[in-house]
């Protein structure tokens, strides 16, 4: 800031005289750009990790990267909904998705039995991910 007289019979003091915008714009773009994490400008992906959508149409192969389109796990049935074809269950991880350990509600296929399994069973399953990118258990079976 700079100080600027006026001198006129009606008032004579100094005044600050502010940057014009012509003058502060430029440098303000610069820092902004500078500033900027190199992290998001490196890996735009990067934002939200560890925040995953547990529902039946989350697209988990794109949460930690390249994975498989199938793949076998074992864990424990929560709740079975044959009416909407999805059950909820706790797994074990998955390293084949890049999938950690978590209970989510996954769609099934079809063809797959549910009558044969029920909360509080132990299972095999194999899930693989369909032309809508949605992972669906396609074989499940309650483990003795």
């Amino acid at each position: 800031m700079s100080k600027i007289a006026i001198d006129h019979p009606a008032c004579s003091a100094p005044f600050v005289s502010w940057p014009s915008v012509g003058t502060i714009l430029p440098g303000s773009v610069l820092l902004m750009a500078l500033s900027v994490s190199p992290t998001f400008a490196a890996d735009p992906a990067s934002h939200g990790e560890g925040m995953m959508s547990h529902g039946m149409a989350a697209d988990h192969a794109g949460m930690h990267g390249q994975a498989s389109t199938a793949a076998s796990g074992q864990g424990l049935i929560n709740s079975v909904d044959p009416a909407q074809g999805v059950v909820n269950i706790t797994h074990e991880p998955m390293p084949a998705l890049n999938w950690p350990e978590m209970t989510m509600d996954l769609a099934v296929a079809e063809d797959v039995d549910l009558q044969a399994i029920q909360a509080g069973d132990a299972v095999r399953f194999r899930v693989e991910l369909g032309a809508d990118q949605v992972y669906r258990i396609t074989a499940i079976e309650a483990m003795p």
